[in-house]
């Protein structure tokens, strides 16, 4: 729940707060964005504030984006179709997403998959060989990786 006060913030102490907001962490400008509505403002306020933060590289969509993919495939173990649709619904340009995406390195990103399989193929319980692949193909599918990518490692592996 917010904080009362008596008086409302100042346009400049939005933006020491904003500011504080983007350096405490990576955030891209829609973050930025539904941040400030919440600060009772004028909207030309609220757009010159954005601006400083744009043109003072506290906000950097592309920065986020590398730094976003980065920790949700090594941190997460998310597949770049689940990375994709989250980056788009933080409103990143489909440019950027394509760009920090083409930049996976393809057999790591194998490997990464190869270790998740064999992790849970450990914990799957199933009848058949069959039905441990299907098993494994919806949690990898689950985490985001490929069809394809799925069906030639399981084919490969188990």
């Amino acid at each position: 729940m917010a904080k009362q006060t008596d008086k409302p913030l100042t346009p400049d102490q939005v933006l020491d707060k904003m500011a504080k907001y983007c350096a405490y962490q990576e955030r891209c400008v829609k973050d930025v964005k539904d941040k400030l509505k919440t600060f009772d403002i004028p909207q030309e306020e609220k757009t010159k504030i954005l601006d400083y933060l744009l043109d003072n590289r506290f906000v950097n969509d592309e920065r986020f984006a590398k730094i976003f993919v980065q920790s949700k495939s090594n941190q997460n173990d998310w597949g770049t179709n689940k990375i994709r649709y989250h980056l788009i619904q933080k409103g990143i340009a489909k440019d950027i997403i394509d760009e920090v995406l083409g930049q996976t390195d393809e057999e790591v990103y194998r490997q990464r998959l190869i270790e998740i399989l064999k992790t849970k193929a450990k914990t799957v319980k199933a009848a058949n060989d069959f039905e441990k692949k299907r098993k494994l193909a919806a949690y990898a599918m689950q985490k985001g990786f490929e069809g394809a990518l799925i069906w030639d490692v399981l084919k490969e592996y188990f």
